[in-house]
């Protein structure tokens, strides 16, 4: 078995390798949704300004001198005793994921915390937890696919799974009354679409289907000729805000939206992510 060194990340050839991790490992994964480079530069910047009341270390897992994997540890102000972890991916090798862990643990044992919970890259609200349920389900922008051994290998080294987050598949469709509300979301930067941003609840286009080609993005994105859209925030009664998304989806040609919410209180959702915590 190789052996596994972790490394504090530094310097701007580490930090490039960090930033690329996820790309490389999942470039032929046809599930994999992957986020606006632009937008994970930015999340990824060591001058975050979350680190401006915060602090934090990113780590990167060396396997036979091989990145195989990579974890952040941060607090969100010193003196916090709820540490956090965040931007998790990892090869399937549960002995990378001990290492990860154990390092994100330490420092934040050493920095006061008494418990670390996550995926929350640097927030929970930038940051859904990693898929559960529903791996056969295609990631969407706004919601990550991963594949099982990111949850199992959590479970393995002993975290315990907490929060969930679960979605829905719902046609775009109604008559509900709507209105714009014109801010989007940074998910997906330039490419917002203040069609599907309404007062109290924002989605986003989903940009996976032309994600390999700059090219098709831009060209997709000036025809409006998106298919999907993701929920990404929603402040109020989704009972509510949820059908006028749908039907302001529908009136702007999209064919479905991914929800946080269903009609169906007995529809099973079509997928679930989690976070995990452990005591320190």
């Amino acid at each position: 078995m190789a052996h596994v060194a972790i490394e504090e990340v530094s310097g701007r050839a580490a930090f490039k390798r960090f930033f690329e991790f996820a790309y490389v490992q999942f470039r032929s994964e046809p599930r994999w949704s992957a986020p606006l480079v632009s937008y994970e530069r930015k999340r990824v910047d060591p001058h975050h300004r979350y680190f401006d009341e915060g602090d934090g270390e990113y780590f990167l897992g060396r396997r036979g001198g091989t990145v195989a994997g990579r974890i952040a540890a941060h607090v969100a102000a010193k003196g916090d005793e709820q540490g956090w972890f965040g931007f998790y991916d990892v090869v399937d090798d549960v002995a990378v994921t001990a290492a990860l862990v154990d390092q994100a643990a330490t420092w934040l044992r050493e920095r006061g915390c008494t418990t670390m919970s996550g995926p929350a890259s640097f927030t929970v609200q930038e940051d859904p937890g990693v898929l559960v349920e529903g791996f056969e389900a295609a990631g969407t922008t706004g919601r990550p696919w991963h594949p099982s051994w990111y949850a199992t290998h959590l479970e393995a080294v002993g975290l315990q799974r907490i929060d969930v987050a679960r979605t829905w598949r719902l046609r775009a469709e109604g008559d509900a009354a709507f209105t714009f509300a014109g801010t989007g979301s940074p998910i997906v930067g330039r490419f917002t679409d203040p069609r599907i941003v309404l007062p109290g609840i924002v989605a986003v286009p989903d940009l996976t289907p032309a994600r390999n080609s700059a090219i098709a993005l831009a060209r997709t994105a000036k025809r409006k000729g998106w298919v999907g859209c993701t929920i990404v925030e929603i402040d109020g009664d989704p009972a509510t805000l949820v059908p006028q998304l749908q039907a302001a989806a529908s009136a702007a040609g999209y064919e479905w939206v991914v929800s946080p919410w269903s009609p169906d209180p007995n529809a099973p959702p079509e997928t679930v992510h989690a976070r995990f915590t452990m005591p320190l």
